[in-house]
């Protein structure tokens, strides 16, 4: 049997709903403090770097933890770098030849940052945790894919333009991206803002799925239930926010909608612990000018259920805020 077959036979039989709630009775704070803690100027010794991170942790998630925390606070992302590849690859998209001939040249650039100057984008990202959970004995793979974002326009899209991991624990699957946990971008200003966001540690799959769509199907970690590419593209556009706030994105299961006027529209969630249902917002934009309102709600069991009736014609962009948070967007045309 073919070692690739056997590996897809061995990762479907550990496929499941993996997330970081299975590891709840662990306390990453050791973890977490050195990872904080530990400093290195350049990457050029990194297994001395693992090394440090993980001697003095017991388990492979806290390993992994220590690692990924590490990554994420000490590695910049390198926005320019992103777009130029962007811009080149989109050049030479029709010319197979200067597109590899690029991609070598890239690659030897991107990690020549990446080890001097800790900034990279999504594929040194994804190496450098690969590379360091190898070190420690913890399997990883990098995946490419499609990243749902404000920006992503996918009818002009041709190739993958994220790349993330899949890391096995205990014998099951789990998805991460470092890249997304990272902090924001500033291109207008020049600038990266180290911001943390745990929600892309330990994902949970069905969440991870509406902004991250793998290539290769199988890194869903949905199994046979992993819809296709056009029904990825229509699902609701949910922010890095929304992994901090909710556990399960209910409904709807999709972004655009058309509703005739007065209608009511129900939109529901299973919240994390400890969320202020008081501080929910909708702002309705409908391209000339916008307004808030705080629509009609309650909870239940932490499914937080909402209605809004619209009441007017015409187009609209929905944004759902949760204690100031930005958690999804949809679309509504509204007729008579």
């Amino acid at each position: 049997m073919p070692k690739t077959t056997l590996f897809f036979l061995l990762f479907y039989a550990s496929l499941c709903f993996s997330q970081q709630s299975d590891f709840k009775h662990i306390n990453f704070t050791k973890a977490d403090r050195i990872a904080n803690t530990t400093k290195t100027k350049r990457l050029y010794e990194l297994n001395k770097l693992t090394y440090n991170l993980t001697n003095n942790l017991e388990t492979d998630v806290e390993k992994l933890r220590a690692i990924y925390v590490w990554i994420c606070n000490n590695i910049a992302n390198d926005f320019r770098l992103y777009t130029l590849n962007e811009r080149k690859r989109n050049r030479f998209e029709k010319d197979s030849l200067k597109l590899e001939n690029w991609n070598s040249k890239f690659k030897k650039t991107l990690f020549k940052k990446l080890l001097k100057k800790k900034k990279t984008i999504c594929t040194g990202y994804a190496y450098l945790l690969k590379e360091m959970c190898k070190i420690v004995g913890i399997e990883s793979y990098m995946v490419n894919g499609f990243a749902r974002t404000a920006t992503v326009d996918f009818s002009k899209l041709t190739m993958p333009n994220h790349t993330w991991n899949v890391v096995k624990l205990n014998n099951k699957w789990y998805l991460c991206d470092p890249t997304w946990s990272t902090g924001i971008s500033f291109p207008e200003e020049g600038r990266f803002q180290f911001i943390y966001n745990d929600g892309y540690f330990l994902a949970d799959p069905e969440l991870f799925f509406l902004n991250h769509f793998p290539a290769d199907n199988q890194f869903s970690l949905l199994g046979k239930t992993t819809p296709n590419f056009i029904e990825y593209t229509e699902l609701p556009l949910i922010y890095g926010d929304a992994f901090t706030t909710i556990k399960e994105h209910i409904s709807p299961n999709k972004m655009d909608h058309i509703l005739k006027k007065n209608s009511v529209f129900t939109f529901q969630y299973l919240l994390k612990e400890n969320q202020n249902i008081n501080k929910i917002k909708f702002i309705i934009d409908n391209g000339a000018s916008e307004k808030t309102i705080k629509p009609e709600f309650h909870k239940k069991n932490n499914i937080l259920t909402l209605n809004h009736t619209f009441k007017n014609k015409g187009f609209f962009d929905v944004h759902l805020y949760l204690e100031n948070k930005l958690i999804a967007t949809y679309t509504f045309k509204i007729t008579n």
